[in-house]
């Protein structure tokens, strides 16, 4: 038995709020536009490429320009002292000899109180006053710094951004997925509380009707009080059944309406019914979890670890970088007279680690010990994996036999209350019996709702397991 279902949720609210036609389609791509977690995870995968790109600058040469300016009010002033200085006489090869006075007698210099050599002749400087201005001292140039060989450290860092990068986008098919997940199980769980209204509603009046004839027959002393009031007290357990199931439509319903983003009042037009097949395709697959966005996150971890590994080894190996600048100055004074001088410099420095007692050492044991773990994890989330497909395969298979026997076990209800009620109408059968029958009857339709609901849910379930959601 299929139900065609066109269903308004929130008929009070349709004249402000406009009517949403859905179908599982439409709900997946409007929870994925209003969903919080696919933004978050929109924004880290742009923030892992402004990342990577970062990273990728460490290869290219920085370039910079510098500039100072000072202002002293006071000139520092200070003398250089003059005295005699020694002579010296030019040689022929272009050499300077100290002119010493010699003893005629030794023709060696001759050596004064102080136990130096006395030289022939000295030449007087006077003392020299000098006077240093910094009113006004600038100085402005330019640098560029470019890293040679840093251990493997910028390869590294730009490497494991890539990798970030690239977690990021895998990320984002996890968050798409848990997304669709979300959304189909609000889908078919509204469709499920709408069919339990139609089954409550359907029981309701099969019960009503059977109150309405008893209390024609008890009017007319063709039936009795007792059986009057078993049938009105099962009457309004249909009633508060039908008034739950309406309820859990209008929260099923406001539920839906949060996760595909509208108002929660929305009025919703489905035109959608839980079938009771497997849907073809699903099940044709090899169930493997390479697909999965989780393994494939895992797998990235691994790498990431290995990256670190590089890059705390790098931390311990030689590095050499090589700078050059140009610079303008002036403003400087001395004695009252500046000069504005422009000058070009280079350097080259190199930094060879020798010993470190054993820190580096630990440090690369441990990354390694922490890449070893993240493998070991890898490994340990696999297997769960894949007992993950093979249990949800199995509720698949388990969900399309529930279908089968509550489809049957409602045909068999059906047809047991046509007898019950056949019986009943020609004195063979008691209203408890008949009562029981209608009871049996509403609970086969319900359980046949719930297994047709669990089926699309379960089929949700193990595409995502399988990696195929998306």
């Amino acid at each position: 038995m299929r139900y065609a279902l066109v269903i308004l949720l929130s008929v009070a609210c349709s004249s402000v709020f406009g009517q949403v036609h859905l179908d599982l389609k439409k709900c997946r791509e409007m929870a994925l536009e209003s969903s919080k977690k696919m933004a978050i995870a929109v924004k880290q995968e742009e923030k892992a490429e402004a990342d990577k790109k970062s990273y990728r600058a460490n290869f290219l040469p920085k370039i910079s320009a510098t500039g100072l300016y000072a202002y002293m009010q006071k000139k520092t002033s200070f003398t250089i002292d003059g005295g005699y200085l020694p002579t010296f006489v030019p040689q022929l090869d272009g050499t300077l000899k100290p002119n010493y006075l010699l003893n005629p007698l030794t023709n060696e210099p001759l050596i004064g109180p102080d136990g130096n050599p006395i030289f022939n002749q000295y030449a007087f400087m006077p003392d020299i006053d000098l006077e240093l201005g910094l009113r006004g001292a600038y100085s402005a140039g330019v640098m560029l710094e470019q890293p040679v060989y840093m251990g493997g450290k910028v390869r590294s860092a730009y490497r494991m951004a890539s990798i970030g990068k690239e977690m990021a986008e895998i990320n984002k098919e996890y968050s798409r997925a848990e997304v669709i997940t979300e959304a189909d199980e609000a889908y078919w769980q509204y469709l499920r509380v709408v069919e339990l209204v139609a089954s409550a509603g359907k029981y309701k009046l099969v019960v009503s009707e059977l109150v309405r004839n008893l209390t024609d027959a008890f009017e007319t002393g063709m039936a009795s009080r007792n059986d009057l009031l078993k049938a009105q007290v099962r009457l309004n357990e249909a009633e508060l059944m039908l008034q739950k199931a309406e309820n859990g439509r209008a929260l099923s319903g406001m539920n839906l309406c949060r996760v595909i983003g509208i108002d929660l009042h929305s009025a919703l037009l489905v035109n959608d019914s839980l079938q009771e097949n497997v849907t073809p395709g699903v099940l044709d697959s090899n169930e493997g979890v390479e697909g999965r966005p989780e393994y494939n996150l895992l797998e990235k971890e691994v790498e990431l670890k290995s990256r670190e590994v590089a890059l705390t080894r790098s931390d311990f190996l030689p590095e050499l970088g090589v700078s050059a600048s140009y610079g303008y100055h002036g403003g400087i004074s001395l004695n009252g007279k500046s000069t504005d001088v422009s000058s070009f410099s280079a350097i080259a420095s190199l930094k060879i680690p020798i010993y470190n007692w054993g820190e580096g050492r630990g440090k690369i044991k441990a990354m390694k010990a922490e890449e070893e773990m993240s493998r070991l994890k890898k490994e340990e989330m696999t297997q769960l994996m894949l007992l993950e497909i093979a249990r949800a395969r199995y509720n698949i298979e388990d969900a399309r036999t529930r279908v089968t026997l509550t489809r049957k076990s409602l045909s068999q209800a059906e047809e047991n209350l046509t007898v019950s009620k056949n019986q009943y109408e020609v004195g063979m059968e008691t209203i408890t019996n008949y009562l029981e029958a209608q009871a049996q009857w509403q609970k086969a339709w319900s359980d046949w709702i719930d297994a047709k609901a669990e089926l699309r849910l379960s089929e949700t379930k193990y595409l995502k397991a399988t990696g195929r959601l998306n």
